[in-house]
């Protein structure tokens, strides 16, 4: 997956500020909704956001080691 660096660090990038925005959304949701609409909200966002690391993140990183965040990094 993403045979370019460059590609790849920028879409790195641009998945992080989504990830951000995804949480962001939870955020409102819990301030504005009901508890049950909250939770169905989280699980559904969730998914998507294991969905984008699992699918998207690791494979950039595994390609590119030197992308991948320290926090992230196995010992």
């Amino acid at each position: 997956m993403l045979s370019n660096k460059d590609t790849a660090a920028e879409v790195e990038k641009i998945v992080c500020e989504c990830s951000a925005t995804l949480n962001e959304s939870i955020r409102r949701v819990m301030e504005t909704c009901s508890d049950e609409e909250f939770k169905v909200y989280r699980r559904v966002i969730g998914q998507i956001m294991g969905s984008i690391y699992t699918d998207v993140m690791q494979p950039i990183h595994r390609r590119y080691l030197d992308l991948e965040p320290e926090g992230l990094k196995q010992r």
